[in-house]
C-alpha cells in the first residue's frame, strides 16, 4: 500500500504565493491612491456564513416541495429565493456609490496605537448603511451616515516597531441590510507614519558645561572676570594678592576671579551601554523628558549631530532621528 507524505511547508508556500499573486491582482484592479470611488470595479460580494446556511434551507425547502408537490412551500421557497435576489442589491449599493479619502496620519510610539483618520462620504443620503472601516491588525470602526452626508472615521493600529509603518490596504465591509451577503473592498491609500522608539524613562539627565562668553557663573576660578575678594589661602596665585590692601591693613587679602560656563543637555549614545533598541528607547525618554522641562537639548548620534535647542519642531527632529537610526529616510 503506497503513502502520501504531507510537507506542511509546501502548504505554506502555496498559501504565500497565492498572498503575493492576490496583492498584485489588488495593486492592478484597485491601484494605490489617497482618493477612491467605489464601483462595481472595486467592490466584490459574496455569500456570508448565514448567507450559506440560508442556501441550504432554500435547498431543504425545494427538495420538500419537490418531494411532496406542495404548492405551499414552492410558494415559500421562491419567495425566500426572490428576497435573496433583491438583497444582493441592496448590499451592493450600501458600498457602491461611497467616496473614500485619507486625511490625516498621527506619529505616535512603539506599542502604541497609531492613528489615522478617513473621511467617508455618500451622495444619496440615506442609501448606505452598516459600513464597517479597519486595518487587519487594528479595530474595525463603524461609519455614521444616516444623518449626514459625510463622516471622519478615526481607526488605529498598533505599532510593533520603529520606522516609517505602512498599514497596508483597507477594509471596507457591509453587511446590510439582513446579513446574507458580504460586499467587501481592499484599498490602499499609499501613506505611511513615523513610529518613535519606545520611550524608557531611567534614565537622569546629564548636563555638560562648556566655556562660552555668556552663561551661568559656575566656576570661580576662572581668569574672565571679577567674583570676590577673600582671604589668602595656601597656593593661591600671588599675582591675585591684593597689594593695596595689605599695605593699607597687613592682612593678605586674594581677588578671586569667575569663568562664564553654558549648561547644555546632549543626548550622547556613547554614554549609554545596551543594544540599539535599547539606547534608543533610553534616548527617547530623555529627549521628552527634556522637552518638558523646556530644556536646550541636543543629540549626539554616531553619525548624526543635533546642536542644542528647544520647542515642538525640535523634539520632533530628535524623534526623528531616532526613529530612523540605522533605516533608510
Amino acid at each position: 500500500m503506497s503513502s502520501v507524505n504531507f510537507n506542511s511547508s509546501d502548504l505554506v508556500s502555496d498559501r504565500n504565493l497565492f498572498s503575493q499573486r492576490f496583492r498584485k491582482w489588488l495593486d492592478r484592479r484597485i491601484p494605490p491612491q489617497r482618493k477612491i470611488f467605489l464601483t462595481q470595479r472595486n467592490v466584490f460580494i459574496f455569500p456570508s456564513k448565514t448567507g450559506l446556511a440560508f442556501f441550504v434551507l432554500l435547498a431543504i425547502l425545494l427538495f420538500g416541495a419537490i418531494n411532496y408537490q406542495n404548492a405551499l412551500i414552492y410558494g415559500i421557497t421562491f419567495l425566500l429565493a426572490s428576497l435573496f435576489l433583491v438583497t444582493i442589491i441592496h448590499t451592493y449599493k450600501s458600498l457602491a456609490g461611497l467616496t473614500l479619502e485619507f486625511v490625516s496620519s498621527r506619529s505616535g510610539f512603539v506599542d502604541e496605537n497609531i492613528e489615522f483618520q478617513v473621511k467617508v462620504s455618500q451622495e444619496n443620503s440615506g442609501a448606505h448603511a452598516g459600513i464597517q472601516l479597519g486595518w487587519p491588525t487594528g479595530i474595525k470602526q463603524w461609519a455614521h451616515l444616516n444623518h449626514s452626508d459625510s463622516d471622519t472615521v478615526h481607526l488605529f493600529v498598533p505599532a510593533k516597531s520603529r520606522g516609517w509603518m505602512n498599514p497596508g490596504r483597507l477594509l471596507v465591509e457591509t453587511f446590510y441590510p439582513l446579513g446574507l451577503l458580504r460586499a467587501w473592498t481592499w484599498i490602499d491609500f499609499g501613506v505611511k507614519t513615523l513610529v518613535y522608539p519606545k520611550p524608557l524613562f531611567q534614565d537622569p539627565i546629564k548636563k555638560t558645561a562648556v566655556d562660552a562668553e555668556q552663561g551661568e557663573v559656575t566656576r570661580h576660578d576662572g581668569n574672565d572676570d571679577f567674583y570676590e575678594m577673600r582671604s589668602y589661602q595656601e597656593g593661591d596665585p600671588i599675582k591675585h594678592i591684593a597689594w593695596r590692601n595689605y599695605a593699607r591693613s597687613d592682612e593678605l587679602i586674594v581677588k578671586q576671579f569667575a569663568g562664564h560656563q553654558e549648561v547644555q543637555v546632549i543626548l550622547d549614545w556613547d554614554q549609554l551601554n545596551g543594544d540599539v533598541e535599547n539606547r534608543l528607547s533610553r534616548l527617547t525618554g530623555m529627549a521628552l523628558i527634556a522637552s518638558r522641562s523646556n530644556q536646550e537639548f541636543g543629540l549626539q548620534l554616531p553619525a548624526v549631530t543635533i546642536a542644542p535647542n528647544s520647542g515642538p519642531a525640535h523634539l520632533d527632529q530628535i524623534l526623528t532621528e531616532l526613529a530612523l537610526y540605522g533605516h533608510s529616510k
